[in-house]
């Protein structure tokens, strides 16, 4: 077995590592909130995409409209997300982020840093840059092939 060969399977097992401990640390993050990894996630969502359809969710989610209607229907009422019918057919529903759901998002995003800073107080700042460019060269490459 090649040296690269190895490399690569310890880098693989590593990521696969750190993506479960990320998905751990994002449920404890959401634990003490009304939100689940799943609301946190559409609701980022339709931050970045204002007066997205509920159609276009559910095609984007790659879910079942019933599964994105119970979904939606879960943040409106816990007010994070309000439903706009469109004007000129009232059969289309644009979704909204109201200004609780941003404060949610908030208060999501500082606890995240909070650990993430806790949990990198103890690496070597130099590791932390060296981190953080070989994240941006591979964010640059994915976004380049389209992966």
């Amino acid at each position: 077995m090649d040296r690269y060969y190895s490399d690569t399977e310890k880098l693989a097992e590593t990521l696969i590592q750190l993506g479960r401990f990320m998905m751990h640390f994002q449920q404890n993050t959401e634990k003490d909130h009304s939100s689940t990894m799943l609301q946190t996630f559409v609701l980022h969502f339709i931050q970045s995409n204002p007066n997205i359809s509920i159609k276009d969710l559910v095609k984007i989610l790659n879910i079942s409209k019933s599964s994105a209607t119970q979904l939606i229907e879960r943040l409106v009422k816990s007010g994070f997300v309000k439903r706009d019918y469109d004007k000129e057919d009232r059969r289309i529903i644009h979704l909204k982020i109201t200004s609780k759901g941003e404060t949610e998002l908030v208060i999501l995003k500082k606890k995240k840093i909070d650990k993430i800073k806790h949990l990198f107080s103890k690496v070597p700042p130099e590791d932390i840059k060296e981190l953080i460019r070989i994240h941006t060269n591979l964010l640059m490459q994915i976004k380049k092939e389209n992966i």
